[in-house]
Parts: C-alpha cells; structure tokens; sequence
C-alpha cells in the first residue's frame, strides 16, 4: 500500500515493507549437529585409555604349590588305559604361573631338598603325561614327554604304551607295536603277526636333569 503526501511541492512517499523472517534450513541444523557428534567421537576415541597394571608376581610360593598336589608314590606304572584321577586343588590359579597353558597337576615327586618334579598331564586326543623338574623358587629345570604314540587298533596295526618311574628316579619305557596282514574283508591272515618292542630308559639325575640312558 503506497501513500503519497503533498507538502509543499514536494511529494512524500511511504512505503510499508513487508516484514521477512530468517529462517535457518532444517538440513543446516542436522548437518550442525552431525559435525558436533563427529567431533565428541572422535575426542573419546583419541583420549588414551590407561591400562590396568597387574602385578604378575605369583601369589603362592612353588613349595606351596606343590605340597597342595598329592605324592606320587613309587614304583609308579601307566598304562594307554590308565585313568589319571586328579585330586582337589586348593587354588586353581596358582597353576598357572608353574604350568603351561591348558596343563593339569596331577603329582608331586620330591627327588631331593633342591629338586621337585611334577608330573602333569596335557588333555589332548589322549592324555599326555609329563615329568617336569623345579628349583625350589619354581624354575624349570627338565621335563620329560612319557608318551609318544597314540595308542589303540586299527587293520593290520596295534599300539601300546607304558612307563614305569622307579624308586631310584629311572623311569622307563615301553613301546608295543604289533603289525600283520589282512584280505579285502579285514580278517587277519595267517602267520602274518609280527611284534616289535621299544624300550628306553630315562633317568632324573640330583641336579635335575632328565636324560635317557642305555
């Protein structure tokens, strides 16, 4: 609406404008608030985490370790079957800083005031027994895998296996392998049967070690 006043010989126009609002775009403000939340990520992801510090020295002493676990009593034999029965362990954890992964306590042997030998067993497809000598503070001197096939029957093939640890610290194995023939139908053919036996002889000497002997 335009008005026009005369004052004078001079004309006056008035003009009322229309009034405009600014209005901010909606896809401003959403990309504002992307922005901001990008930048709050990225802050906590940059932030340094500290770490946990956890004291890795062991919380039970090897002594006390091992006189949880019962003796083993000499003479002691093992066969493929034999069933190793562990006993309770008064602290699980502990194994963990005089064992490796995945192994079982099962006995302890003392073969003198300065050596200790564990015999500890890894579960695999058959259980794998082990003899293991320590210094008293728990440092590996030695060990000694006691089984080294796997054991059982199949066409034409057997094998066992057994050890025995004796009362002067010898340990010795025996290792049976029984081999023969057989027809289409797996039935065993005469006069095919032939045995071989493997002996070794191995030995825990004061220090520790573990050596095989003739």
């Amino acid at each position: 609406m335009n008005l026009i006043l005369t004052y004078e010989g001079h004309s006056i126009s008035s003009r009322k404008e229309p009034t405009m609002k600014r209005r901010i775009p909606a896809f401003f403000l959403l990309a504002l608030l992307f922005s901001c939340t990008r930048d709050n990520t990225a802050q906590y992801e940059t932030n340094p985490v500290a770490e946990q510090v956890v004291d890795a020295s062991p919380t039970v002493s090897f002594t006390g370790f091992a006189a949880e676990l019962p003796a083993l009593v000499l003479p002691f034999k093992a066969t493929c079957a034999f069933d190793y029965t562990l006993g309770s362990r008064l602290d699980t954890t502990a194994a963990t800083n005089y064992l490796k992964p995945h192994e079982l306590p099962y006995r302890r042997l003392s073969v003198n005031k300065n050596v200790t030998a564990l015999l500890v067993l890894f579960p695999a497809d058959e259980t794998l027994p082990r003899l293991r000598t320590y210094s008293p503070n728990g440092t590996i001197l030695d060990e000694q895998d006691l089984k080294f096939n796997p054991c059982g029957e199949e066409p034409g093939f057997q094998h066992s296996e057994q050890y025995t640890i004796r009362k002067d610290f010898t340990i010795e194995h025996v290792d049976s392998t029984i081999r023969w023939q057989f027809d289409p139908q797996y039935r065993e053919l005469p006069n095919t049967r032939k045995l071989t036996v493997t002996r070794k002889r191995f030995k825990i000497s004061p220090s520790g070690e573990i050596t095989q002997v003739k």
